[in-house]
């Protein structure tokens, strides 16, 4: 009898404490749809408050695509740890041309690298 009455209560417990997680993502203002992949909220990591960051989240995604598109295009014979340094390099620049008020952290740009590699098509063929 008790641990069915304890089971219920942890149910309950789980449940509050869920709800009160949602409404605390909710009361930061953050819709859980629009942030696919976490995107936004490394966007919101760098991009300055008075940057629109709807608009240019985009340019700044596009830029680092770009980016990662010319290294693996370039450098396909490379180690992939080569790779990520020449397109770290090349998306801050292509980030500051973009004149934005804050630096891009690294941490946040690898972050963003390595999302717009995955979504390229693989360059090397193994035979299966």
């Amino acid at each position: 009898m008790t641990q069915i009455v304890l089971q219920y209560v942890l149910v309950v417990l789980l449940v509050i404490g869920l709800a009160y997680f949602v409404y605390l993502i909710r009361d930061k203002g953050l819709n859980i749809s629009e942030d696919y992949f976490g995107i936004a909220r490394t966007l919101l990591d760098f991009l300055g408050s008075s940057d629109n960051i709807a608009a240019n989240g985009k340019n700044v995604l596009r830029a680092i695509s770009e980016s990662v598109n010319y290294v693996e295009v370039n450098y396909r014979d490379e180690d992939n740890r080569i790779k990520e340094e020449k397109a770290v390099i090349l998306a801050k620049e292509a980030i500051d041309a973009l004149n934005f008020e804050n630096n891009v952290p690294e941490e946040n740009l690898r972050q963003l690298i390595r999302l717009c590699a995955v979504f390229m098509p693989p360059t090397n063929k193994q035979d299966s």
